[in-house]
């Protein structure tokens, strides 16, 4: 596995997914302990404030039938302090408390500290006959309160990085377990080397790593299909190449070795002729190539009836019986020069198969240019005739250099006419013979 200087992604989603965890149960145990702190003191200190309205009402009612005597209840436990106060002094305290003690303060405090313990205050008033305001204090410890924040504080603390080191070992083991296919499909891939016939195992059922493997095994099919077409392009290439490369060798060695048995305007004629193929055949392969690069584009306006009318007036300056009657004014947008050399190609493609003359017929209809080149040939069996749209694919009783060429000119009308957004496909023409059909986007003038 290549080291690009990150952790695994088992790694990292076991480390992103504990620390989420751990933040959010820390955050939440910080919020239980206060939560949990603010409701014992409000207990405590609500004790303590129904504990001193009680008293004060007891104490109330007594005054009413006796002197001026308060006399408080006996504290029945050590966390609790009552005080009868007036004028910020201590009067009297419970039995058991001391009298001289801390004055508790007056009115309630929600924490008072008293020999290291904090106490939570409440006070009632009570009127005696004598018309001097009293007040009863209740003074409540939350030792207890803060015993059970740090008890239970304790136990987060060791909960929270329990919890936490549970999530991590889930997450390790439910994404290795995850990740395992497709580290089997990767391996799988890496171990194909240069066989690309084979293929990714896919794992059972449906999931997204079983639809990565339907996808990776796809993916493996065009690329055998586009390397084999790149085996046989090279070498059909290498083919058409190597044709008048052999001739030119073969009259070049005749006149070599046998001046007398050839001169040189033939040898020079042979020379030029084989040359000329040559120099076609590279020129189309170049342009092909570009075309499969995406590069050497320049599209913009084109008459498409000027280029069928000039390619027509060329076929009869060839002798060529040609028809142009049904060729109308026709705009596209596409390469000017690419698509004069598809026009070109299918004009030379019709008369080489013709017998007395091609038909040319250009026409717009729903936002389409339509252009027809027909000739009164043999035509084109059905079952060839999308086959020959692809390079170097010619048909069988055309196998003759002179007469079938490279099997280039229909591919590269295919191409141009792609180009511009564009089809093309080969069907029979009214005369007898073979109808080559463009299908291109009318350009509307703005």
């Amino acid at each position: 596995m290549p080291d690009l200087g990150l952790p695994s992604l088992r790694v990292r989603i076991t480390v992103t997914t504990t620390a989420v965890v751990l933040a959010v149960l820390a955050a939440g145990a910080v919020s239980f302990l206060m939560l949990f702190r603010h409701t014992l003191v409000a207990a405590h200190s609500k004790a303590a404030d129904i504990q001193a309205a009680q008293i004060a009402a007891d104490a109330q009612h007594r005054l009413r039938d006796t002197a001026d005597t308060v006399l408080l209840p006996v504290s029945e436990v050590d966390d609790v302090i009552v005080q009868l106060q007036q004028d910020g002094r201590v009067i009297t305290a419970a039995e058991g408390d001391s009298a001289h003690g801390p004055v508790l303060p007056v009115p309630s405090a929600e924490r008072f500290p008293f020999d290291g313990v904090d106490y939570v205050v409440h006070s009632a008033p009570i009127t005696p006959a004598s018309g001097a305001v009293q007040s009863v204090v209740v003074a409540r410890s939350l030792e207890d309160a803060d015993d059970a924040v740090r008890s239970a504080a304790l136990l987060l603390a060791v909960a929270v990085p329990a919890i936490s080191a549970f999530v991590a070992a889930l997450m390790w083991a439910v994404v290795g377990r995850s990740l395992r296919p497709v580290e089997r499909i990767r391996l799988d891939v890496e171990s194909l080397g240069e066989d690309l016939s084979r293929r990714v195992d896919p794992p059972a059922g449906n999931d997204e790593v079983a639809r990565l493997a339907a996808t990776m095994n796809r993916m493996l099919g065009r690329l055998e299909a586009a390397h084999r077409a790149q085996q046989r392009f090279v070498s059909d290439a290498s083919h058409e190449l190597r044709s008048p490369v052999a001739a030119i060798r073969q009259h070049a060695q005749v006149a070599l070795h046998h001046p007398g048995a050839t001169d040189l305007a033939s040898l020079a004629e042979v020379v030029d002729s084989e040359a000329a193929r040559l120099h076609g055949l590279v020129d189309d392969l170049l342009l092909l190539a570009r075309l499969d690069e995406g590069t050497g584009r320049n599209c913009g306006e084109v008459d498409l009836d000027d280029i069928v009318l000039a390619e027509a007036g060329r076929l009869r300056q060839l002798g060529v019986t040609t028809d142009t009657a049904a060729v109308g004014p026709a705009r596209v947008f596409a390469d000017e020069g690419l698509l004069a050399r598809a026009v070109r190609n299918a004009a030379d493609n019709a008369r080489r198969h013709a017998r007395s003359r091609v038909d040319f017929t250009l026409r717009c209809a729903g936002g389409q240019v339509v252009l027809w080149v027909d000739d009164d040939g043999d035509g084109v069996p059905e079952h060839d005739r999308d086959r020959l749209f692809r390079r170097f694919e010619r048909r069988d009783d055309n196998r003759s250099r002179p007469h079938g060429g490279a099997g280039l000119g229909l591919a590269i009308i295919a191409e141009a006419v792609r180009n511009a957004a564009g089809s093309a496909r080969l069907s029979s023409s009214p005369r007898g013979g073979a109808r080559l059909e463009m299908i291109l986007p009318e350009h509307a003038d703005n």
